[in-house]
Parts: structure tokens; sequence; C-alpha cells
């Protein structure tokens, strides 16, 4: 079935199964913009393809890992996954930044330690000072969270992280989270509060893999390989729960980004006029898709959107023979 992209965005066309067990080609485009000042946005000269695996931060320790970028290959998402990419970073050596995202009236806070670690206290083990510092990643391995050397603790919304351990004595030594919530922070290691982050979750990460549903024996004897009855779309959305936007982002809305560059960076949602046209032996549909997916990396002035379009592949009288993608004026 050929896929014809017109467009100058890049694009990707794959074959998969939906819920239902039809057999669909999910249209994929991503446009890489950047931003020149809030009001001049233009195309990247060298953009994104789209991604289809999660690119880790730590490639060679996987099972430890977060995600650096997402993967792009999914059906469908709920609203639109904003994911931010990049470091606190101030114009001095300092102790925190204060890091906010403000997408349309959403806003999300975040305070950005240096490094620092637990230690022996008096009646309890306690978090040393920050290392002063000028950037620090905001990644989800300086975030609370982690695994106990023993497997026997899991922080599931953040296995990358740091801070749990089987017993308090065990932290003395390591690293502890440098992220936060400012209403929420660390100061000893009886604080357990949810992580704190901007990055992407993994699929295996809470709430992902609660919501891909529940994988039983009935499941093994009915659905194999398609997804169980209790999957929820909302598996797909691959951003931090504060940042999964709805409605949908469309032309126009605003984002900014204070404390991950070193002046204020904010944008418009620009136009990506993407039109889908499917051609069937009887019929054709023509889809607008929505932006489901913003990938934004304040310390390079750039980011990415995508759009996407499941279509059935049908039968006989009703077989999907061609897709093309153009620009919509």
């Amino acid at each position: 079935m050929p896929f014809a992209n017109a467009t100058p965005y890049a694009s990707i066309d794959v074959p998969m199964l939906d819920g239902i067990g039809r057999e669909v080609v999910i249209v994929i485009l991503k446009a890489t913009f950047t931003v020149k000042s809030p009001d001049e946005i233009v195309l990247a000269d060298d953009p994104v393809a789209v991604r289809v695996v999660d690119e880790l931060t730590d490639p060679k320790n996987p099972e430890r890992s977060s995600a650096r970028y997402p993967s792009d290959l999914c059906i469908e998402k709920r609203g639109t996954d904003v994911i931010l990419v990049g470091s606190a970073v101030a114009k001095k050596r300092v102790t925190s930044v204060d890091v906010g995202v403000q997408v349309r009236s959403k806003s999300v806070a975040l305070k950005v330690h240096g490094m620092r670690e637990y230690f022996r206290a008096l009646a309890e083990v306690a978090i040393s000072a920050s290392v002063p510092f000028e950037e620090m990643p905001i990644a989800w391995e300086r975030a609370y969270g982690g695994v106990a050397e023993d497997y026997s603790v899991v922080e599931a919304r953040n296995p990358a992280g740091v801070g749990v351990a089987k017993r308090d004595r065990d932290l003395v030594g390591k690293l502890a989270p440098q992220i936060e919530h400012p209403g929420m922070p660390y100061k000893t290691s009886k604080d357990r509060h949810p992580p704190a982050g901007l990055g992407p979750l993994l699929p295996h990460w809470s709430p992902r893999r609660e919501l891909a549903g529940t994988f039983d024996a009935a499941w093994q004897k009915t659905r194999m390989p398609l997804m169980p009855l209790d999957f929820d779309v909302r598996h797909n959305n691959v951003a931090t729960p504060a940042l999964i936007i709805e409605p949908s982002l469309a032309m126009g809305d605003n984002v900014s980004v204070l404390g991950m560059s070193h002046d204020l960076f904010a944008f418009r949602i620009p136009k990506m006029p993407v039109m889908l046209e499917a051609l069937y032996d009887s019929r054709t549909e023509v889809v607008r898709p929505t932006i489901d997916t913003v990938i934004i990396e304040p310390g390079k002035r750039r980011f990415e959107m995508v759009v996407r379009k499941a279509f059935p592949i049908g039968r006989g009288h009703d077989t999907l023979r061609e897709i093309r993608a153009d620009l919509d004026g």
C-alpha cells in the first residue's frame, strides 16, 4: 500500500493491529521547529526523524535507565503529551534553580538542586547540602525513586531514581534526590514524596503500566496478541500526568519555560497544516490530525510536534489503496 508524503515533515507509515484486531496503517508525521524569537518560528535545518523506539538515557544500563526521548509509535493518544528535555541552568554557580513550565493555563514547577547525598545524623539519615552548579540535567535518574539492591522495594513511578532502599541506613553515602516539587522538599530518608520530573515515562512505569490492562490467563486464552479488553488508550501517553494537556494543543497556544535556558523560552504553537487523504476502492477519507506530542528542548531553542492517524486497511470492495499526506492551505 503506497504512502506519498508531499509535506516538508518527517514521516513513517506502519502496519499494526488495532484494539479490535483490525489491520490498520498508522501514518505519523513530525515537524521540528527552531525558535529564533517568540514571534519567529521556522522549520529546523536538521529535522528529527520519527522515533520507533524509546531512546534511553543510559543505553548501557537499560534496566535502570529512563527514556530521554520517547518512541513516537502508537495508534492514538489522549490529548497532547508535552515532554521537556534539557537541564536546569543558571548564569552563575548556585545550589538550586527554580524551573517552571506553563502550557496554555496549566503550569508545573520544580526545584532542581546540585549534587547531594544521604548521611547519618544524630537520630536519622539526612540529606546533605547541595553542591553549587551552573547546569544540571533534569532526568528521572536525579529524582526520587529507584529499586532496592535486593529488589524488595521498587518505586514503580520512577525505577530509575534515587532514594529507595530496604533500610534507611542502606542509603548512607548514596546520592539523594535533586529534583523535587517546591512544596514537597526532601530533607531525610523518611521523605518519600512523588517523583518529580518533566521527561517521558516508559511503558512499564506507573501510571502507564496499570493503564495497559489485565494480562491474565483469560487474556492469554482469548485475546493474545491483542491488548486486553480493559486497555486504556491513556497508556499510550508518555508525558508525566501533569503535562498531558486536554483538549489537544492547537495553533496559537502559549508555551513558556523558565529555568532551562538563560532567558525565558517562550513560543506559540505554530500551524502544522497536515491533511491526510486515504483512498479506498469506493470512497476517500480526508483527515486533519491534531497535535498529540510536543517535545521541547529549551537549551537548543527547538521543539518537535507530532500528528498521527490510523487507517483501517479493509478488504474486498473497501480496501485501502493509497495514503497521501499534503499541506492543507
